[in-house]
């Protein structure tokens, strides 16, 4: 909802770099303000550390103590006390070698309750820490994991740069997304004027108008397959509607796409009259 150009231009023209920026910003802004969000999720994400950990303790050792079967008890117990974790944290138990070599640890008891002592002890360490904690801690960092989570398809529409809706990367069908934009906001202009195409690709494609890319030959729009990539790699459906949301915004950002680009919404580009009282509400709503 900010009113910032920049932040538009940028999703304009990086959507990719945009989306993970945003993302970044928005997990940063939520895990640590007022609220100690990280350091409440990361006391609570010990808490349940230690419980998983004690309790593999306290099952090892009523599996264990109780063996007649067996005198090395000390590796006995270790290999229950990996299998319990199996689930909770990677624990390999060749880690643990040098505690069953310990000469003086053979009492199962003993070796339960000091490994409980050393935990509260590790956990009271760990909590004192987190107040100053940020989000560098993180082997892989929170924003990373949602970017990727939510992330699809980036390839935008060559003459407008919407983005493929398409949920997946890589996707073996054509791109394609249910609407398209106004033509200025990627800079383009009627040919031999500075008057920018405030018409949509969609309904480009049923005029009997031409286009070309980077100063090669005229392709009509109902054939920009014939273009080649990336044009040929989108499916393009007939369609004259357009959001509101992008007709309020050529409207409103008129002076700062004008700058942008340096050319004008006039003569064939003129912004219609009616662009102009849609709101931004209006414009917002149609987005829910």
């Amino acid at each position: 909802e900010q009113e910032n150009f920049e932040y538009f231009k940028s999703y304009l023209k990086r959507p990719e770099e945009f989306f993970q920026k945003y993302i970044g910003i928005q997990v940063q802004n939520y895990c640590l303000d007022g609220s100690r969000r990280l350091e409440k999720l990361l006391d609570s994400s010990l808490n349940n550390l230690y419980q998983n950990i004690l309790s593999a303790v306290s099952v090892s050792t009523q599996i264990v103590k109780d063996r007649k079967d067996r005198e090395d008890k000390v590796s006995l117990w270790l290999d229950e006390f990996c299998r319990e974790l199996t689930e909770v944290i990677n624990l390999p138990r060749s880690d643990l070698k040098g505690i069953e070599h310990q000469e003086e640890v053979t009492d199962i008891e003993f070796l339960s309750r000091a490994m409980a002592e050393a935990l509260a002890d590790l956990r009271k360490r760990l909590m004192k820490e987190f107040p100053g904690a940020d989000l560098s801690s993180f082997p892989r960092q929170p924003h990373t994991i949602l970017a990727e989570h939510f992330s699809g398809c980036w390839a935008q529409c060559p003459f407008c740069g919407a983005i493929c809706t398409n949920t997946m990367q890589d996707h073996d069908a054509d791109h394609q997304l249910v609407f398209h934009r106004p033509r200025a906001l990627m800079g383009t202009t009627w040919h031999g004027t500075d008057q920018l195409v405030i018409d949509i690709c969609s309904s480009l494609v049923t005029s009997n108008l031409k286009f070309r890319f980077d100063n090669g030959k005229w392709i009509p729009y109902k054939r920009y397959r014939d273009a080649g990539p990336p044009a040929s790699t989108w499916k393009i459906l007939p369609d004259s509607s357009m959001q509101a949301y992008w007709k309020w915004f050529v409207s409103h950002f008129r002076k700062q796409l004008e700058a942008l680009y340096n050319a004008k919404f006039q003569g064939k580009g003129e912004i219609p009259e009616a662009w102009g009282r849609i709101t931004k509400q209006e414009a917002l709503s149609e987005l829910d």
